[in-house]
């Protein structure tokens, strides 16, 4: 099990707007307590990575993450840090290694199985940092992972009390399958407009009976800020979406603006606690894995 402190750091303050009104800024960065767990899915072990917040959290929920096609490294794993260092507890795994585990023939991936296996992360999460079972769970991801988290929420057998799902970087469509050499990489191009998707994440949104929000690069490789925001929709009371200036998939050249985007939507979907005294169920957690 690794462990170790994200050390404390401040966000610029930028002007520009990380969404289409203009959103409040990111908080100062807090400091978090990192671990790790194996899950067992498919009688494999898949890594889990935690994080919490030292003292009283954001909320009372779980954020749920997980990375594109590329795997746990580089931008996946400083997305899922900047959810801990904003105040909540994470819990987050790789992608491409969930994508990769053998499943029985009758256990093909698709959007049932995506939640039961969610269900069973999100317990395993729960459990890993002594929060109580019925926490409520944020659903949130990059590329691939946010398509999961979509599936995972739309799905029948998805996890407990889901109060949100947060989609960064949504493709236009979905097969839960690994073609070839582009479905291992986060840096590829999008796919051919006539190629018929069985799966539609945008279409699935609409139909969450949960708070949505979808945060993309203007200059996406995969799918642009314009043409997102022409699937997802108007914003209303539930759907919120945020257009962030970046060159790339991974948000190079907009970090600033994508925390903002990151922490509103947070904040959006699940209110920041008031303000308590005393230590947060952290304490307990941290303390069982630094023995």
């Amino acid at each position: 099990m690794c462990t170790g402190l994200i050390a404390l750091c401040l966000l610029a303050v930028a002007t520009a707007s990380c969404a289409t009104n203009a959103r409040p800024a990111a908080p100062t960065v807090q400091p978090a307590a990192e671990g790790s767990l194996p899950v067992m899915i498919q009688g494999r072990p898949l890594d889990l990575h935690l994080l919490a917040p030292h003292g009283s959290p954001a909320a009372n929920v779980l954020v749920l993450y997980a990375s594109g096609d590329g795997g746990w490294f580089g931008a996946a794993v400083g997305m899922f840090r900047r959810i801990g260092e904003a105040g909540y507890y994470t819990a987050g795994f790789s992608a491409r290694a969930f994508m990769k585990i053998d499943r029985p023939q009758q256990a093909a991936l698709n959007p049932e199985q995506v939640a039961t296996e969610y269900r069973q992360i999100a317990e395993a999460a729960r459990g890993g940092l002594h929060l109580p079972s019925t926490t409520p769970v944020v659903l949130t991801g990059w590329s691939r992972g946010a398509s999961l988290s979509v599936l995972a929420a739309a799905a029948r057998g998805t996890p407990q009390n889901v109060g949100g799902v947060i989609a960064i970087g949504l493709a236009e469509g979905e097969d839960l399958e690994i073609n070839g050499a582009d479905d291992e990489s986060d840096d590829g191009s999008a796919a051919p407009a006539t190629r018929h998707w069985p799966y539609q994440p945008y279409a699935l949104l609409a139909s969450l009976p949960v708070p949505c929000a979808v945060i993309q690069a203007t200059r996406d490789n995969y799918l642009s800020a314009a043409r997102a925001r022409a699937l997802f929709g108007a914003d209303t009371e539930a759907r919120r979406f945020y257009a962030v200036e970046a060159k790339n998939h991974r948000f190079s050249g907009g970090k600033e603006a994508f925390d903002r985007a990151l922490t509103d939507a947070l904040e959006w979907i699940v209110p920041p606690n008031g303000s308590t005294s005393g230590p947060g169920p952290v304490n307990a957690w941290e303390a069982t894995w630094r023995q």
